[in-house]
């Protein structure tokens, strides 16, 4: 009896151990994608697919720059859903798609504005192998054809873009890396607006296209960073400048690298110098100033002098002070540009309803009910600037030039 339990314990075990491999798929029978593209056309869905082709990108590898076969190769299929367009894929595709390695999800504008993003929100959150880190952007564009762009420093266009995005948001700030799971969870707060940031082509898009760029020294195109995508529920609504992107940033305390370009004066503007923030934060406090919600809103930035064509004398306490205002004063530019944006699309990318619902609920209950309810907040703006150093020199060059200036 006992050695009859055993071997039906140690069958049981077996069984639990050996079945890792059941859903296995081997290596040779897959398409990897790496980037994949929505559009609409005559009332169905355009999916559009990045797929890697392993044996080219192994020979230029090993071989070095160049090669007789592209490293990726686009294909498009259509259907009235988007499970329906994946699926077609397998009428033409000779293997099987797999979108553990897919890094980018590019979006059509007529897309988003007319469709919304919901039903690809339910699409690509519930595939096991989908990946919730990759990134999504729009684009006013077809999006396949930022697919077919090729890039000769990144064979594989989707790793490159998403290096773009990453080095923006570390490097300019005015572009934050979106992610799926990130966008899908702005979409669905009440609270708070959606945004996503543009992706385009800037030159010959079919020149880019062929092998041939890639042995050319020259880019005929380059992918890009541009606008910023805001939403309204899950509709696209509009687009906001470089400029309001940058006070987006301010405004959210995302912050962490920026170049702040300002005039030397009002006599002398096109002379220019060059701040860069080595540290940023954002503090935004609701408040209740009778029976309305102010947003008092406190930005700190410390940092340094890169560059500079004015004539100054830059160890005189008071032409720093004076510097240091003349920067703020260009920070302030930003955020309320920013604003006006956010109150005429009627979005609130920053989330200062969230912050209001969970400091004065009652008050956000009444905003809530409001068609327009950051036209009745009122911001208050303080910003302090700190120059920390000037580098390794403390007089312009410019002095040494014009010294009697």
């Amino acid at each position: 009896m006992i050695r009859k339990l055993n071997l039906l314990i140690l069958m049981l075990a077996a069984s639990l151990l050996l079945n890792g491999c059941w859903d296995s798929q081997e290596l040779n029978s897959l398409s990897i994608v790496s980037a994949t593209s929505i559009d609409r056309s005559e009332d169905e869905w355009v999916i559009s697919f990045q797929v890697v082709i392993p044996q080219s990108i192994a020979t230029q590898t090993g071989g070095g720059a160049g090669g007789s076969q592209s490293p990726i190769t686009i294909f498009s299929t259509r259907g009235k859903t988007i499970r329906e367009a994946m699926q077609n894929a397998n009428l033409e595709a000779p293997r099987a798609l797999f979108f553990a390695h897919n890094s980018v999800l590019i979006i059509n504008e007529q897309v988003v504005r007319n469709e919304g993003v919901r039903q690809i929100l339910d699409f690509f959150l519930r595939p096991v192998e989908s990946r919730e880190t990759m990134s999504v952007l729009l684009t006013k564009d077809k999006a396949s054809n930022l697919l077919e762009v090729l890039i000769p420093l990144e064979k594989i266009t989707g790793n490159a873009i998403q290096r773009v995005i990453t080095q923006g948001q570390e490097n300019l700030s005015q572009v934050k890396n979106i992610k799926l799971i990130d966008f899908a969870s702005m979409v669905a707060n009440p609270y708070k607006s959606a945004m996503a940031p543009e992706l385009r082509v800037s030159g010959n898009q079919a020149e880019q296209s062929n092998l041939d760029a890639l042995k050319s020294t020259r880019n005929q195109a380059v992918l890009k960073l541009g606008d910023l995508g805001v939403f309204r529920g899950d509709k696209l609504v509009g687009w906001m400048n470089r400029k309001e992107s940058r006070g987006v940033a301010w405004l959210s305390n995302s912050v962490k690298n920026l170049i702040i370009v300002t005039p030397c004066s009002d006599r002398e503007a096109s002379r220019l110098s060059s701040y860069r923030v080595i540290q940023s934060s954002t503090q935004v406090d609701p408040k209740m100033v009778n029976g309305s919600v102010n947003m008092m809103i406190h930005i700190q930035t410390v940092g340094a002098l890169d560059e500079t064509s004015c004539t100054m004398d830059l160890t005189n306490p008071d032409v720093i002070s004076k510097l240091e205002d003349t920067i703020a004063e260009q920070i302030k530019d930003e955020v309320l540009a920013a604003w006006k944006s956010m109150k005429d699309l009627n979005v609130d990318v920053v989330g200062f309803m969230d912050m209001i619902h969970r400091k004065y609920p009652a008050a956000s209950k009444h905003l809530t009910n409001s068609e327009r309810p950051l036209q009745e907040l009122e911001l208050k703006l303080n910003v302090k600037v700190t120059v920390e150093h000037t580098n390794m020199i403390n007089k312009p060059f410019s002095n040494l030039i014009e010294p009697n200036k």
